[in-house]
C-alpha cells in the first residue's frame, strides 16, 4: 500500500502537479496553492518546523514518508526533502491509501509509524 503512495506521488508529478524542494514546497504554501505537504523522514528538524508551522496556520494536512532519496526519485530527481501536492483530487486519493494503510497495519501491529 505504501507502493500507492508513490505511485500516485509520482503520477500527480507527471501531470504536473507538485512542487518539489524546500523552497519551491514553501513558496506553493505560502500562495495557498498546496493542498498536502509531503517531508522526508530524514529531512533536519528546523526545516520541518518552519514548513509544518506554514501548514499548521493554513490547515494544510502534512505528512512524512521515507527518505530524500526515494522520495526524489518518484519525483525525477536525485533527492528531495519536501514536496506539496497541488491538486486537491491526488491529495484525496493519496489521504485515502494512508488511512487504509494506517488501518491495516494498526490491525496487525496495534501502532501506526512510518518506515525509513
Amino acid at each position: 500500500m505504501k507502493k500507492d503512495i508513490y505511485q500516485l506521488i509520482g503520477l500527480a508529478c507527471k501531470a504536473g502537479q507538485i512542487s518539489s524542494g524546500t523552497m519551491s514546497a514553501k513558496t506553493s504554501l505560502i500562495r495557498r496553492r498546496a493542498c498536502l505537504l509531503i517531508v522526508s523522514g530524514d529531512i533536519s528538524e528546523r526545516t520541518r518546523d518552519e514548513l509544518v508551522t506554514v501548514c499548521e496556520k493554513r490547515s494544510i494536512p502534512w505528512l512524512v514518508l521515507g527518505d530524500k532519496y526515494r522520495l526524489g526519485a518518484h519525483v525525477g530527481k536525485a533527492y528531495r526533502v519536501a514536496i506539496t501536492i497541488n491538486d486537491r483530487s491526488f491529495t484525496q486519493a493519496i489521504l485515502k491509501v494512508l488511512d487504509e494503510l494506517e488501518v491495516e497495519e494498526a490491525n496487525q501491529m496495534g501502532v501506526v509509524e512510518w518506515q525509513k
